[in-house]
């Protein structure tokens, strides 16, 4: 009996241990960190968790680091959410943010307590804010990425007979729709062997040179075209239409059947300008003509035409900033000669329904965008808040953190000045264009969820890019009207 009672003391002993152990194991008091912070650009992974590191030898403040990609990574974050230790910081993009934003998970500008950082929200610009509409700011960006035609400067010189690209560049950067097709089509003329036209960009004369050179000897087109990739162009390049409408990413995500309907007349113009440049598209081994071929991804894929651009088959592809790196792996020089253009789009003034927008500016400037925001999670404790505003004022305000964003992640600052020189020319052209007031907002993530791919994007693909000959006019107007349909009947 005795033995029995001592057994059940030692039984239940052991099981309100256990329940201890368990308890303390679920409680705040487990958390052997200060932070925790969620990241999603796979990318910097390692880099993140050095700077991280770096922050508890200068502070004492421990950050743990979950990092997932982007593609299973919303569905990570809401199962810790949901979990007793939620992420202090995380990270969304804004097509993702409007789950967070109505579940009460993201601070705003308002609700920060630390003014030096308060003011760094109240500092990013309209176009690459996070926030509802209001003005109020609710993330800081990760980076900021542009994207327009990428040259190689030293191309441009043996082509021009120039000693420096400088003075070509800003009056490329000036010119107008006819003045960039005049150019194009004597680009052409030089690449079939016909060199000394003269062209005009900016008011101002260039010549084609007589004889192709060593380094424009592989040229077959003028643009490396991804023709099979449909995000190049439903996307990227419809955004040029989008700017003529709608000032930013929550205006187009707002957009009213009439504001959709006054796409129209940019949307034709665009694809009748894409019915041109396609006629110029260079290829692995030579020019690639519309068809069957044009869209196949052995053949016009992303990764081929970057290639075909690397190996100076095209004098032009339109990309971002992000493929420096690609170049480089096939030609280090040339990598360090790129230099972005804007995109020349054929508008008119009638065709501007946004206020501010002019078709000069759509004409000198580049797209930019924010791929990630750090967001604080409003449903951390005060002390946690706290923590985390500390962390992410020094991260775009310490030496080391700004070192790590412009040198470890390689990214471009939001808030990048003049005094920030990078390894990537296409991220110093970046920031010149925001410099210089010259970028657009980036709104075509703010589509309908799959409404460039799936109905322009399509249309473009599988009736347009096959077709050898001439595009015709009543076959666009019917199929952007198909389109901008698509996007006015899922207008609730």
């Amino acid at each position: 009996m005795k033995t029995k009672k001592l057994l059940s003391l030692v039984l239940v002993g052991i099981m309100l241990v256990s329940m201890g152990t368990m308890l303390t194991g679920c409680g705040s008091s487990s958390k052997d960190y200060d932070i925790y912070l969620y990241n999603t650009k796979t990318e910097i992974a390692d880099s993140i968790q050095d700077l991280c590191s770096k922050y508890e030898e200068e502070t004492g403040v421990k950050v743990k680091v979950y990092t997932c990609g982007t593609a299973e990574g919303m569905e990570t974050l809401r199962s810790e959410m949901n979990s007793k230790n939620k992420p202090t910081i995380f990270s969304v993009n804004q097509s993702s943010f409007q789950e967070w934003y109505e579940g009460r998970y993201a601070c705003s500008s308002d609700d920060i307590q630390n003014p030096d950082l308060k003011a760094i929200y109240e500092s990013i610009p309209d176009e690459m804010k996070l926030g509802d509409g209001t003005g109020t700011s609710y993330g800081i960006p990760y980076n900021v990425e542009g994207y327009g035609l990428i040259a190689d400067t030293r191309m441009i010189c043996d082509v021009f007979n120039l000693e420096n690209a400088e003075n070509f560049i800003e009056d490329f950067r000036k010119a107008d729709y006819p003045e960039f097709e005049q150019m194009v089509l004597a680009l052409d003329e030089y690449i079939k062997g016909n060199g000394g036209v003269d062209i005009t960009l900016n008011g101002n004369t260039y010549t084609t040179a007589s004889e192709r050179t060593g380094l424009t000897e592989n040229l077959n087109g003028v643009f490396a075209i991804a023709g099979a990739e449909k995000w190049t162009y439903a996307n990227h390049y419809v955004n040029y239409a989008l700017s003529a409408v709608f000032p930013d990413y929550t205006s187009t995500a707002n957009a009213t059947a009439e504001q959709v309907q006054q796409l129209k007349t940019p949307l034709v113009k665009l694809v009748k300008e894409l019915d041109f440049l396609t006629n110029y598209t260079a290829g692995a081994n030579g020019a690639v003509p519309r068809g069957a071929n044009y869209i196949n991804s052995t053949v016009t894929g992303y990764d081929q035409a970057v290639q075909t651009f690397s190996e100076g088959k095209a004098m032009f592809i339109k990309q971002g900033n992000w493929i420096y790196q690609n170049v480089s792996s096939v030609d280090a020089e040339k990598a360090e000669n790129l230099t972005m253009l804007p995109m020349k789009v054929d508008l008119e003034s009638s065709d501007i329904a946004e206020n501010g927008v002019s078709v000069e500016k759509i004409n000198s400037s580049v797209p930019e965008f924010v791929s990630q925001y750090y967001l604080i999670n409003a449903k951390a404790s005060e002390e946690e808040k706290a923590a985390a505003e500390d962390f992410l004022l020094w991260l775009n305000t310490s030496e080391t953190g700004t070192d790590f964003i412009i040198n470890k992640f390689a990214f471009v600052p939001f808030n990048a000045d003049s005094s920030v020189e990078m390894e990537n020319p296409l991220a110093n052209s970046l920031i010149w264009y925001m410099q210089n007031d010259s970028v657009l907002g980036n709104d075509f993530d703010a589509f309908p969820e799959s409404w460039g791919l799936n109905t322009i994007g399509a249309f473009i693909q599988e009736k347009l890019l096959t077709d050898a000959e001439e595009w015709d006019e009543n076959s666009i107007n019917e199929g952007v009207q198909s389109a901008l349909d698509s996007w006015i009947n899922s207008i609730k």
